[in-house]
């Protein structure tokens, strides 16, 4: 019966209108045609038969945190709608999954339906989205806790407060309610459209759960379940193409193949979550490739990516990386998870561990135009190729060392970071996008800008407010933190463009500047607004088309100006290298440019500060140049003065006086220490690292660390204190690594890294016999391993560098979901006869603890205690 159900979908003409890619200026609202689900299970325009490929991310502001995030800024949470959904056409999205919390705030026990706020949000969403040619993946039921983080006490009317998770599919009562509730929800009927949901034409895609917690085991029952959500869906009258999660669980697959349901869900999380900190380092090697998309169960079915994210990543790079894994294993549609209001996104309020925004995340939001482009222009199923040459696919490039993805095609232009790269045919381009400078525009300022073209000789510049972060975004939100100022400030901009040439209008038509103006030599002093550029002098705006796409001529969606002091951030390199030129960087986040910027250095407690000015290098970086003989061995310690007017403030303390005037007793000073080349590199402290290091996650329950900082019997110092996990939550993993970025250590000490000896590394064992595996592991992946094996009394031992033989690294933190993403490899052409390690590119250090052969582990019996590692120089 199901094979007939599934047979019969295939071939079903669906009535589910879909919009055009409505892309010439003056397009009015989207025209809608409809989709089918070919012999293959590939969905297709039944028009034309081409792929339907959608890109955007999930939004949530109807219900759950992202409502109570909204409420805390505003009562006027349609604006917030207008302003985020304009934003995500601006973007070139064409997808979007509605995630709503209705098993929670929006029905009772039984599945009846409430009508309340949440609903007409979501009605209003789905309404905005329609205007703008969005399509829609609907998810009514979300499973997880509406009240997390900051409402868990409240109170939820709906089934899911009252039912256990993981009897969400097993209790008939439970069962019973969702079938109702769904059924009821999609023939409510939208007031903002007149239509109801199960017929809404945005709407392509139903998704009925979110993360269910499968019961593999019970196939039979799994099987019941999916077909009554199914069967919900289809008694509501709906005909939008079913989909259910996988990815939860694997081992669901037969079940999904076995049901009615039309399609399955991925979702990818390859940074893992909730690290409480932004990462460092590479992390294109975890997103090489998954697997799990050619699950033969799944042959013939369509996929969606209904989440993924680089969490706790603001990268340019990422995104465009893992469409190209989604374009290789067929996926039609991919959502970023999730979307951050435009009102909340200084603060980064939605989700902790998740941030996009177009105005205040501009590199990642670049990528993820990118990305949308990717999906379109990709073909679907592309082979798999290994790293580093996969990171150029087709017009596209992605890039770690330069923080930048990048799409170059003789059409369009984009980049999500300063580029060299040159469009191939620049006088056939219609649209421009970027952050940060390349041959076809410079630009002084850190905000995202577009250009399309209007007609011959006419283009639409639309330019966004510097986005530039004063704290980690990644940490615990606060309602009153700004962790990303929005600022206005006058940047120059060069456009080189064969249809402007070099002299041509800057016509203001929506904030921007007071005044038209001209570019000479293709450069003009431009702020945040949209202006009509034009090779033959300003024109009448009633000539110009109503709309750009799915964007209004005119229209402009920005923030205020966030307001906060001058902050000054350094990142101190932790040494400088004596008898060299040293070089020491500020960032100066200010609404104007400072009149001078002065760093004041001078041996720890010794002496009076030596004054160094500091030079402009970007739009609020600084960098001051110390001679090679201005620095003597030993701790320094070190302040930053800024002068604007008649005020001076010095950091890190932030007071309004000058150094001369400092409180020499103050322990408010940035430091770093001045070495000799021989002197050894530390790269671990325990007590300093504790909160910087990841390890292997224990299933998806155990998502911490298990270690401990303790002290050495012998020094006192702290240790970290590891063990080979057994029987934890019922799992006793082979491998327990702890891993530590350790770049920004090793780069200041780059000129003296050939001259490494060795690494020592002082431990002792928690029992007899007991094994550590010490690792290197480079940026793009290729790691260099040596096993020690210390008794229970501490000992130093040296590893000499030639010691160390390749090996598999752990890509940690580990992503989600599954642990099949566990190992790397060393990189194509790495780690064979001949190759060495390459401690210039040293990124991570890893220390792991493995199930050794003939070993019977008991728990608390196998692991160390390591007080340093440390890298040696003769």
């Amino acid at each position: 019966m199901h094979h007939l159900l599934r047979l019969l979908s295939i071939f079903l003409l669906l009535a589910v209108p879909a919009a055009t890619r409505a892309q010439d200026a003056g397009s009015a609202r989207p025209q809608f045609r409809q989709v089918f689900l070919d012999g293959e299970g590939v969905v297709r325009w039944t028009d034309t038969r081409d792929e339907v490929v959608l890109f955007g991310a999930n939004y949530a502001l109807p219900s759950s945190s992202d409502y109570r995030a909204a409420g805390y800024l505003t009562t006027d949470r349609k604006r917030l709608i207008d302003q985020d959904v304009a934003h995500m056409a601006r973007m070139g999205w064409n997808g979007l999954r509605v995630a709503f919390w209705g098993d929670w705030q929006n029905a009772d026990r039984a599945g009846n339906l409430i009508e309340n706020d949440h609903l007409d949000l979501l009605d209003y969403l789905v309404a905005r989205a329609r205007e703008r040619g969005i399509y829609i993946l609907f998810n009514p039921i979300h499973t997880y806790h509406a009240g997390w983080p900051d409402a868990m006490g409240d109170t939820f009317p709906g089934f899911a407060a009252h039912t256990p998770k993981d009897q969400l599919g097993t209790d008939p009562a439970a069962i019973a309610a969702q079938v109702n509730y769904i059924g009821q929800i999609l023939r409510h009927v939208n007031p903002y459209t007149g239509v109801a949901l199960k017929d809404e034409p945005s709407i392509l895609f139903i998704e009925m759960i979110n993360e269910p917690i499968h019961h593999p085991e019970d196939l039979e029952g799994s099987v019941r379940y999916i077909d009554a959500l199914v069967g919900a869906v289809r008694d509501a009258g709906s005909r939008a193409i079913t989909f259910h999660n996988v990815s939860q669980d694997f081992r669901i697959a037969e079940a999904i193949r076995r049901s009615s349901v039309q399609g399955a869900t991925f979702g990818w999380y390859p940074t893992g979550l909730n690290s409480g900190r932004e990462l460092r380092g590479n992390y294109l090697r975890t997103v090489d490739e998954y697997p799990q998309f050619a699950n033969p169960e799944l042959r013939g079915m369509p996929r969606l990516v209904y989440e993924f994210d680089s969490a706790d990543q603001q990268t340019g790079y990422m995104y465009p990386a893992m469409v190209r894994a989604f374009r290789a294993g067929g996926v039609q549609l991919a959502a970023m998870f999730a979307y951050d209001m435009l009102l909340t996104s200084s603060r980064n309020l939605g989700w902790q561990t998740h941030r996009l925004n177009l105005v205040y995340t501009p590199r990642k939001a670049m990528s993820a135009v990118i990305a949308a482009e990717a999906m379109r222009r990709l073909p679907r199923g592309g082979a798999d190729v290994p790293y580093p040459r996969d990171t150029v696919f087709g017009p596209f490039r992605v890039s770690y060392a330069e923080n930048l993805s990048e799409m170059a095609t003789e059409d369009a232009f984009l980049h999500a970071g300063t580029t060299g790269t040159a469009p191939p045919r620049p006088e056939r381009l219609r649209r421009v996008a970027g952050y940060g400078s390349s041959p076809v525009v410079a630009y002084g300022g850190e905000g995202v800008y577009f250009l399309d073209r209007v007609r011959e000789g006419i283009w639409r510049l639309e330019l966004y407010p510097d986005a530039v972060d004063v704290d980690d975004p990644f940490r615990m939100q606060r309602v009153d933190k700004i962790v990303t100022r929005a600022i206005y400030r006058d940047w120059p901009m060069r456009i080189t463009l064969p249809e402007l040439g070099a002299a041509f209008s800057v016509q203001p038509i929506a904030a921007g500047n007071a005044a038209p103006s001209r570019a000479e030599g293709g450069e003009f002093s431009v702020r945040p607004g949209v202006y009509i550029l034009s090779a033959d002098g300003p024109i009448d705006r009633a000539s110009l088309p109503a709309r750009i796409g799915h964007v209004g001529i005119d229209e402009f969606h920005a923030p205020a100006p966030d307001p906060l002091p001058v902050r000054v951030l350094v990142q101190a390199p932790p040494q400088l290298l004596a008898g060299r030129p040293a070089e020491l960087t500020a960032r100066v986040v200010s609404d104007v440019r400072p009149d001078s910027v002065v760093l004041w250095i001078r041996r720890t407690g010794v002496g009076w500060f030596r004054p160094f000015a500091m030079q402009a290098v970007g739009a609020y970086d600084y960098r001051a140049t110390l001679p090679a003989d201005s620095l003597a061995e030993g701790p320094h310690e070190y302040v930053v003065s800024v002068r604007q007017g008649d005020s001076t403030i010095t950091y890190p303390e932030g007071v309004a006086r000058g150094p001369w005037d400092w409180d020499f007793s103050t322990d408010a000073f940035w430091r770093t220490t001045v070495v000799a080349p021989t002197v050894p590199l530390r790269l671990l402290w325990p007590a300093e690292d504790a909160s910087r290091l990841a390890f292997t996650r224990i299933g998806d329950a155990i998502r911490t660390g298990i270690f401990s900082i303790v002290p050495s019997a012998q020094t006192g110092d702290a240790a970290l204190h590891l063990e080979l996990p057994v029987n934890v939550g019922g799992l006793s993993p082979d491998d327990y690594t702890a891993s530590l970025v350790v770049r920004d250590r090793v780069a200041p000490r780059a000129e003296t890294l050939a001259r490494a000896t060795g690494v020592r590394i002082r431990l002792r064992g928690v029992g007899p016999r007991q094994t550590l595996h010490l690792t290197l592991m480079e940026q793009d992946g290729t790691s260099w391993s040596a096993a020690i094996s210390p008794d229970t009394t501490w000992s130093e031992r040296v590893i000499p560098i030639t010691g160390f033989r390749a090996a598999r690294g752990v890509k940690l933190p580990l992503g989600y979901p599954g642990t099949w993403n566990y190992w790397v490899e060393p990189a194509a052409g790495r780690g064979g006869p001949g190759d060495a390690p390459r401690l210039p590119e040293l990124e991570r250090l890893q220390l792991s603890l493995r199930r050794e052969p003939g070993m019977d582990v008991q728990p608390g019996t196998y692991g160390v205690e390591v007080e340093s590692v440390t890298l040696m120089f003769d």
